[in-house]
């Protein structure tokens, strides 16, 4: 039976790719994903590939659905893990969970992991928020409670509407510390790879790539110090 793969490809390096995400786009007849994610593969990919995109979603997911119906074996590369701001939660809501083509889900480094590890952190306990699919207030709630309890808090912001400057000025207008340490890790694993160390306060004016993670550290009791 053809199945959809949902492959993760890792934070950005190749090095990171696992040898089965490989395997499975090798044996592929369709490949969809990000012109980013689906470079990582450009030499494992055998059949035909389509750049996913935000204009040509809908059509480009209904097509691996129809493919898959066929019995074409279809992978979705998706940046990082497909679990978490992944392709795996865009695909349930437009699929739902109950499809007449089996799904496989192949996990994948994520820049969480990532950045856990650059800067040392046990991530047991941390709060996990991601804003890239769009920020609500229950987010937004979530995000205060976790630094005002001192939990560290491992954040993807939204890189249009809530940015690391926006995070950072929505905290303190709801009364967080502004000499709270946090970290923002931009382009892990590539080669312009960089890890800024600040105060909320001196975030106020951050300016840096949009590929990044933020991680807000109100105690350093759960990680190594740099």
């Amino acid at each position: 039976m053809a199945k959809i793969y949902i492959v993760g490809a890792g934070p950005g390096d190749p090095d990171y790719v696992t040898p089965i995400a490989r395997k499975i786009v090798r044996q592929a007849e369709l490949v969809i994903g990000s012109e980013r994610a689906v470079k990582l593969f450009s030499n494992d990919v055998r059949g035909e590939v389509i750049i996913l995109d935000s204009r040509n979603f809908r059509e480009v997911m209904a097509y691996a659905v129809e493919r898959a119906r066929s019995g074409a074996n279809v992978v979705m590369v998706s940046t990082g893990d497909p679990g978490f701001a992944g392709l795996l939660g865009t695909f349930i809501k437009s699929f739902g969970t109950k499809l007449d083509v089996e799904v496989d889900v192949i996990p994948g480094v994520s820049v969480i992991q990532v950045c856990a590890a650059k800067l040392k952190i046990c991530w047991d306990d941390a709060v996990l928020i991601s804003l890239h699919e769009g920020v609500t207030e229950e987010k937004r709630r979530r995000l205060v409670r976790a630094v005002k309890s001192g939990k560290t808090v491992i954040l993807l912001p939204n890189t249009r509407s809530f940015t690391v400057r926006d995070v950072v000025k929505y905290l303190l207008s709801e009364g967080v510390d502004e000499e709270t340490i946090a970290y923002v890790c931009e382009d892990l694993t590539l080669s312009s790879e960089r890890v800024v160390k600040a105060t909320l306060r001196e975030l106020m004016s951050y300016e840096g790539s949009s590929l990044c993670v933020m991680v807000i550290t109100p105690r350093r009791s759960n990680c190594v110090e740099l």
